[in-house]
């Protein structure tokens, strides 16, 4: 008995030249196709990577701002705390003050009147 021997040819070889080209350009096509999907993806994760940074730098700037707006009023609500306690103070010296002169003119007038009164008494 023999046995029956076949030898396999490549795909072009038994479809000849032009499936050949054909089969060829598909699988260039198949490559291609698959390269820009896979850039396409890498550049989608890239540009997802950037917004997200993007995001988050948004949202510490806003976080620094609303702190930086806290402190602010703060340091102004001291200001304004001293200032108060200044101008109260200012103020109830020159209340006290301006007891103590009216007191002291009373008190000139008084002596002044008694003075005068007095001197005429004698006259």
């Amino acid at each position: 008995m023999a046995t029956k021997t076949e030898t396999v040819l490549p795909p072009t070889a038994r479809h000849g030249l032009l499936p050949g080209v054909v089969h060829l350009a598909l699988d260039v096509a198949d490559r291609g196709q698959s390269t820009a999907i896979a850039v396409l993806g890498d550049a989608r994760v890239e540009l997802r990577t950037a917004i997200d940074g993007g995001l988050e730098l948004a949202e510490k700037v806003a976080t620094g701002a609303v702190r930086f707006a806290r402190k602010t009023v703060a340091k102004l609500d001291e200001a304004a705390a001293e200032a108060l306690g200044g101008v109260e103070r200012v103020l109830s010296g020159a209340v006290k003050s301006a007891r103590e002169t009216t007191r002291a003119a009373g008190e000139l007038a008084t002596t002044a009147a008694s003075g005068v009164a007095g001197h005429t008494a004698r006259a």
